[in-house]
């Protein structure tokens, strides 16, 4: 989504100390997309036995075609860092504290159920509001290209630069069809492109020639004049 930007690492330091902080189920929310670059959509497809295997939370965390925008390519699979690890570990056991966390229930429960009395995940626009509630808290501020795909761009950019700034890699790790789009997730740094534009001058800088001394013009001596009434 061209219109969304990434965080700042500034930025994203601040929302680490504020996601720590909230209820279980949003923290593991925010640092799920946060920490693998899945859209809100894909994350909210995510089922327990998509995290949870044999009672231990899994290596990597896939989302089948079905699940992925266009409903296309290969399974899209993310490995699980030690901060989504111990975000989803702490989510789960708090499920564990009030429902019996079947396999097939929605990893992020809405606290209101289908119709039809089963249960049902939180919707986009409420991920949307925790999101943005968090940015909030963090001090981020709104400049109107904050949103849910914000996350998924602010990883887009770790990746990038993990990788040696390979974009052909960053286009498989996002899953993008084709190179072009994955370019629009990566925006200018102005410090950066500042600095490159300055390596570009070969002369490395004016030329400066040595000091030369200053001479300064030596004391004349004046010549006696003879006092012709002595003479």
């Amino acid at each position: 989504m061209p219109g969304r930007r990434p965080l700042t690492p500034f930025e994203e330091r601040q929302l680490l100390r504020i996601a720590r902080n909230l209820n279980a189920r949003d923290q593991a929310l925010i640092t799920t997309q946060w920490m693998t670059g899945f859209r809100i959509s894909e994350v909210l497809s995510l089922r327990i036995r998509d995290v949870l295997r044999n009672g231990a939370i899994v290596d990597k965390i896939g989302i089948t075609p079905r699940n992925l925008k266009g409903g296309y390519g290969r399974t899209r699979w993310v490995p699980v860092q030690p901060e989504l690890h111990r975000a989803l570990s702490r989510h789960l056991g708090c499920l564990r504290q009030r429902i019996e966390p079947s396999g097939d229930l929605p990893l992020f429960l809405s606290r209101q159920d289908n119709p039809d009395g089963s249960a049902r995940a939180i919707s986009r626009e409420s991920a949307r509001t925790i999101l943005h509630e968090a940015f909030l808290r963090a001090g981020i501020t709104d400049d109107g290209r904050l949103g849910t795909h914000t996350l998924r761009k602010t990883w887009a950019r770790s990746v990038y630069e993990a990788s040696g700034r390979d974009i052909v890699l960053l286009r498989a790790a996002l899953n993008h069809s084709d190179v072009s789009v994955t370019q629009a997730y990566l925006e200018v740094d102005a410090d950066r492109l500042d600095a490159a534009m300055r390596r570009c001058d070969f002369t490395r800088g004016p030329q400066r020639s040595a000091p030369q001394p200053i001479a300064f013009p030596s004391p004349q001596r004046t010549e006696a004049v003879p006092d012709e009434r002595s003479a």
